[in-house]
């Protein structure tokens, strides 16, 4: 069996994480569900991107603090938001 990269390996994991969280939304949505999570100095580092000419787009650094709620509804929002 061949060896995995580390980029393929970082995909790999991408696609289980989007499955993962579609698999959930699916049996939450319609259901009034709803998901917080509270965050105390969580960092987020994005890396330097460069554009579709290559310019670079640049990087940041995002502090979070607070929190982040997800609800899932269904498309006409016909069910209960908590």
């Amino acid at each position: 069996m061949a060896k995995m990269s580390t980029n393929e390996k970082a995909s790999q994991q991408n696609s289980q994480w989007a499955n993962l969280l579609t698999d959930l939304f699916d049996r939450l949505t319609g259901k009034g569900a709803e998901i917080s999570y509270n965050f105390q100095g969580l960092e987020i580092d994005i890396p330097k991107a460069a554009g579709p000419q290559g310019q670079e787009l640049g990087s940041a650094k995002w502090v979070v603090n607070g929190r982040l709620t997800i609800t899932a509804r269904t498309q006409n929002g016909s069910s209960d938001n908590l």
